[in-house]
């Protein structure tokens, strides 16, 4: 049980390694996760260069051992930036770091207008990230693309308009982070298709914990979505209609008007409304499980993944009673070093 944590200068140099515990840090599906670690004042290296805001850090999860001396599995590294809030108290400083992809909330975007399939726009956005940001070079990696074109008219900073552009395309992204052979820390920007794999995993009551509630059904139903581009005039606007007949078949027609802002050709709207109904048509669920150190399931453990559930106690089984057994998907997890415990959050795709 533990971690191996090291930090970085805002150059990608390291500075030096450090013995804390994490309590917790979180991986967050197309967001920024955040891990929170304490220092004694009494360490030597509880200075200010290695705790400076801006440093980078990368924790590596070290697996522990069964009875009979193998390893357990091991979590994903977590790659992220020290920032506030910092906490002193009498001999300790408690202090936060927001997961890489936060990096980019920090990089104001020009105004322009940029267009294309997701993976042109997600490059565009990243390289006007660096053109007056250059000390934190994110590479690309990963990079699937969609045959789809969108607009966006950028504003604001490169986070928000990545998020924007994952939520109209129904894609997903992350930063990850590797220390390279020279002992730097490397960035790499990945856009996915759909990020995670199908793993065999299935969750019980002898690899996880019950937490309640046992299941929530939220975010209201929009199954006949009429989408609309920015224009100034009634002329120049695009509108289109995207329904999704079996949820209307099931609840009745549950409109939306949304207007896409930054989105101008008719193209992108419909693909963006498309998008949406894809993913609204009926209400999410999602419920939590602690997933607990035992043989190899850490291993399957990643935002992205799907796993297996079996519930008897919750939802309305599709052949009548209540209970479901379904593929589901990790969208957010949490692991803190001194529990040793993974409290994961699950989102239900298809329920059988």
């Amino acid at each position: 049980m533990g971690s191996r944590i090291h930090i970085f200068d805002h150059f990608q140099k390291p500075i030096a390694e450090i013995s804390v515990t994490t309590t917790p840090r979180s991986w967050v599906l197309n967001g920024h996760g955040r891990c929170d670690f304490s220092m004694s004042t009494s360490d030597p290296k509880c200075t200010e260069r290695i705790l400076q805001f801006g440093n980078l850090i990368h924790i590596e999860h070290v697996p522990t051992k069964d009875e009979n001396g193998n390893f357990n599995g091991t979590l994903p590294t977590w790659t992220g930036v020290i920032l506030t809030p910092r906490t002193w108290n009498y001999g300790i400083v408690n202090c936060t770091a927001y997961s890489a992809e936060a990096i980019l909330s920090f990089r104001a975007m020009p105004y322009v207008t940029v267009k294309g399939t997701p993976k042109h726009i997600f490059s565009q956005i990243l390289e006007h990230a660096h053109t007056k940001a250059k000390n934190i070079i994110i590479q690309e990696n990963i990079m699937d693309d969609i045959q789809a074109t969108f607009s966006d008219d950028l504003r604001t900073n490169a986070y928000d308009h990545i998020g924007k552009l994952i939520k109209d395309t129904g894609m997903d992204w992350s930063i990850t982070g590797d220390i390279n052979e020279k002992g730097n820390l490397e960035l790499f920007a990945n856009l996915y298709y759909r990020k995670g794999i199908n793993t065999p995993l299935i969750l019980n009551n002898n690899n996880t914990e019950l937490q309640s509630p046992l299941l929530i059904e939220q975010g209201t139903p929009s199954n006949q979505v009429f989408g609309y581009s920015q224009a100034n005039t009634s002329r120049s606007r695009f509108s289109v209609e995207i329904t999704d007949q079996e949820s209307i078949d099931d609840y009745g027609p549950l409109q939306l008007n949304q207007v896409y802002v930054g989105r101008h050709d008719k193209a992108g709207i419909e693909n963006s409304t498309k998008a949406r109904v894809d993913k609204r048509a009926r209400p999410v669920r999602n419920f939590r499980r602690v997933a607990l150190d035992r043989k190899s399931i850490f291993d399957y453990l990643n935002v992205g993944n799907t796993v297996t559930v079996k519930e008897i106690s919750a939802g309305f089984h599709p052949e009548g009673g209540l209970g479901f057994e379904s593929t589901v998907k990790i969208i957010g997890m949490e692991y803190n070093d001194l529990s040793n415990k993974v409290p994961l959050n699950l989102e239900i795709e298809n329920a059988s």
